[in-house]
């Protein structure tokens, strides 16, 4: 709560992406607790709409962010200025060295380093001053 008894983050606009799982799915719900107007993207629709629902998401999108065109796309459509982004952003790859898939694992390696980059710069036109962006990711 401010000093004025507002929750902290009362009109805000939240975007998180990676919103029905784990993290995100915490935040997203932390951030609803503290009166924030939410934004929620994942890849999982069905999972989407249920989430959602339970936390009267103002709007949400289904898509891969590691495709740079579907998530340029959103920024572009995206109506609101936003205040904050949290990006909790793929899974890794994992398998066996010796049944490794190159190629899958170039695509892993490249999302996880380019996508908070690309994210970075599509959201210079849609954060709002004083805004912020918080990137999670690991193994």
């Amino acid at each position: 709560m401010t000093a004025n008894n507002q929750p902290e983050l009362a009109g805000q606009i939240v975007l998180v992406i990676g919103g029905t799982l784990g993290i995100g799915l915490e935040t997203a719900r932390l951030a609803r607790a503290q009166g924030a107007k939410l934004v929620l993207v994942a890849r999982n629709q069905e999972r989407l709409e249920q989430v959602a629902s339970e936390l009267g998401a103002i709007s949400s999108a289904a898509l891969d962010a590691t495709d740079f065109e579907q998530l340029a796309k959103f920024f572009h459509e995206l109506p609101s200025p936003i205040d904050h982004i949290l990006l909790t952003g793929p899974g890794p790859y994992y398998a066996p060295f010796a049944e490794l898939d190159f190629d899958r694992a170039r695509r892993d390696v490249e999302a996880h380093l380019f996508l908070p980059m690309q994210l970075a710069r599509l959201a210079t036109q849609k954060v709002r001053p004083g805004g912020t962006l918080l990137f999670m990711g690991g193994t």
